[in-house]
């Protein structure tokens, strides 16, 4: 079967899931087609208590609108400048991001998928599914990073002066062997690096070491925590400021071990009172909120000696997927998780068809916004106007190349090139 008809199928398959939960919605009458835009007029009909997800097909359709959000948020934030948006993304400034939630979602999806593939056709079958993974990941990380540094170099970018190319066929060779990234190719490296991880993960998974896994999952990140420099897994990487594998590893394989064990977690769960523990995580986010708005300042009460901005620094930095951040994620996300499953239908009525594309294509569309970052900056200083420090301008251009971003989805643009 060609590509092309290949992810034909693949559109036509998830259509049908959405027209099966649209009627379950109540947005589409029995026999006729799911409506593309959100479908309001329904909403102020629909009873609460029928709100919740409904569990239709295999496939979790609340990880492809959450990964969908995660799109959304990396797009936004990565464009910069004055934004309204940020109320809703965080502006890169809060303790967990997009980039958290794409990482602890890809997980839970190769444990589910490839965990599977591995109780269904065999451990091996699994591992080569892994391992074929990585080889797109790399082959896409290697052409997107080498194509992104000779483009950020020949417009004088700002992220470019960190680049050392004094060598262009060391740095070219650096870049194929993976010892070489920059700005925003970091993420798709960090992946390469799990999937092939995934390979060996899932052999413990299948062979029942689960706890060995997390245990020496946890004992890596411990080590990063403590001296970094010497724990540079699985060598040092030019450029690669943020996105440490020995750190985010943690995160990845923690939701690889839920997303195999998730049948069983399930059964374990299904006593525990949703809406109780909903609005418990309901009120630790509106608590993270506020130390977030507030830099802790309490703490100085607390301990008068303490330096607050060094310790919010410290405990919750990024590069090292600090502890209070992985806290924090793990709040966030399972409150995240929770809220699309009790709200689904209203959620998906307003932001499924938007947010719905952009997660089943996520690795696409972070690949596009890589573009698109990339031309508006090589355009900004010949525009007229500063449109980064205009807020409301600022936050329709970003909106704009998320919607650029779903365009080229609803039309397969150069699908048969980028990997989705």
């Amino acid at each position: 079967m060609k590509p092309a008809s290949v992810a034909n199928l693949r559109q036509v398959k998830m259509k049908n899931q959405h027209a099966q939960l649209m009627t379950s919605n109540g947005a589409a009458a029995p026999g006729t087609t799911a409506r593309t835009f959100p479908n309001l007029w329904t909403l102020p009909h629909w009873r609460p208590w029928d709100w919740s997800y409904p569990a239709l097909g295999k496939r979790d359709l609340r990880l492809d609108l959450l990964r969908g959000f995660a799109v959304f948020v990396m797009v936004v934030n990565h464009f910069g400048g004055s934004s309204w948006l940020y109320l809703i993304t965080g502006g890169n400034n809060f303790f967990t991001s997009g980039a958290e939630a794409f990482i602890f979602i890809s997980g839970l999806v190769v444990g589910m998928v490839y965990g599977g593939i591995a109780l269904k056709q065999g451990i091996r079958a699994a591992q080569l599914k892994a391992v074929q993974r990585a080889w797109t990941l790399y082959k896409l990380t290697v052409v997107l990073t080498l194509l992104f540094a000779i483009f950020s170099v020949a417009f004088q970018m700002e992220w470019a002066e960190e680049l050392n190319i004094t060598n262009p066929f060391l740095f070219a060779l650096n870049i194929a062997t993976l010892r070489q990234t920059m700005y925003l190719t970091d993420v798709p490296l960090l992946y390469t690096f799990l999937l092939l991880g995934a390979a060996g993960a899932l052999w413990l998974l299948y062979k029942g070491y689960t706890k060995l896994l997390l245990t020496a999952s946890l004992a890596l990140w411990l080590a990063f925590q403590i001296a970094p420099a010497q724990v540079q897994v699985p060598w040092p990487v030019d450029g690669n400021t943020t996105f440490n594998f020995a750190a985010w590893q943690l995160l990845f394989f923690i939701a690889m071990v839920i997303g195999y064990h998730r049948e069983a977690l399930i059964e374990k769960l299904s006593q525990m009172p949703r809406w109780p523990y909903f609005l418990f995580l309901g009120l630790l986010f509106v608590w993270l909120a506020q130390l977030n708005g507030t830099q802790a300042t309490f703490l100085n009460g607390l301990l008068p000696g303490l330096d607050t901005q060094v310790f919010m620094h410290d405990f919750f930095l990024k590069s090292a997927l600090a502890p209070g951040r992985l806290i924090a994620s793990f709040i966030v996300f399972q409150f995240a998780y929770l809220l699309v499953t009790l709200f689904w239908k209203p959620i998906w009525a307003a932001l499924g068809w938007l947010l719905m594309p952009l997660g089943q294509n996520s690795l696409y569309a972070y690949t596009m916004h890589i573009v698109l970052f990339g031309l508006f900056y090589a355009a900004l200083p010949y525009l007229p106007i500063n449109i980064l420090a205009m807020g409301t301008l600022n936050t329709a251009l970003q909106f704009l190349a998320v919607l650029a971003i779903w365009a080229m989805i609803q039309r397969q643009f150069l699908f048969r090139i980028i990997p989705r």
